[in-house]
């Protein structure tokens, strides 16, 4: 698993759905419209700027809203607001870049509506839905507000708004299956082998894993090593703090 490609790096969700029929899908879920044409979309995301080494990133313009989505398999960061701004900001100026001019005219530019989804499916126990807000790193009342839509994918969770991308939840279904290998002590390798498995004798994104397995696995281990590295030089930081209070 070493010596990935970039297109691996990008991640198995981002990858996933980058086929537009797929996210036509989770857009009309999310926006409860009922679009019928993957044209009418605009994958617009951004390439090496968004969170660093959080790769599983998405943003697309649909139906006259800018939608910015990120996946991500730790706890979630409630900074999420501020890194979506300085997302968002760069959509804008890239959006407006053919008739920058215009900002100095009197008439109001028209731009899409920015809209921030973040998926979850980590360990930590979380609410089905909630909302993070720019607003509550204020520490006084600002005018500025950014709000990311938190959803909780883990099995169980938000079962309703499933039912309206199966894409979505066919990505679920396989994502937690791995999570549920590894609590059972799969190494990870293995994990991913057997939950490829699963889910195409399930007809579970069976096409795609057929056609993918050996890019799932990649795109997945690199993801998951991130994941253990960052803990690891968290725990290491943890250590030292705890070190230098008994010294002092």
């Amino acid at each position: 698993m070493k010596n990935l490609s970039k297109k691996y790096k990008d991640g198995l969700f981002r990858d996933y759905f980058s086929d537009k029929n797929r996210l036509l899908e989770l857009c009309n879920a999310l926006l409860e419209t009922d679009g019928k044409n993957p044209d009418e979309i605009i994958v617009n995301t951004l390439d090496g700027v968004f969170f660093g080494n959080l790769k599983n990133d998405l943003s697309c313009v649909y139906k006259n809203n800018f939608l910015v989505m990120i996946e991500h398999q730790s706890t979630p960061n409630e900074n999420m607001p501020l890194r979506m701004l300085f997302y968002v900001a760069e959509l804008l100026k890239q959006h407006i870049e053919p008739f920058k001019e215009k900002i100095y005219q009197l008439n109001q530019i028209e731009l899409p509506t920015p809209k921030f989804y973040l998926f979850y499916n980590g360990r930590k126990n979380e609410p089905e839905q909630r909302q993070m807000k720019l607003s509550t790193a204020f520490k006084n009342i600002s005018g500025l507000e950014l709000i990311v839509n938190f959803y909780n994918l883990n099995e169980g969770n938000n079962e309703n708004f499933l039912k309206q991308s199966a894409s979505l939840k066919s990505y679920c279904i396989f994502v937690n299956r791995v999570e549920k290998n590894l609590r059972e002590g799969m190494i990870l390798e293995k994990a991913i082998q057997e939950a490829i498995d699963y889910c195409i004798n399930a007809d579970v994104m069976a096409e795609y894993l057929k056609t993918r397995r050996k890019e799932v696995i990649s795109m997945l281990g690199f993801e998951y090593d991130e994941n253990l590295a960052k803990k690891a030089i968290a725990d290491e930081a943890l250590q030292i703090g705890i070190e230098k209070g008994i010294e002092e």
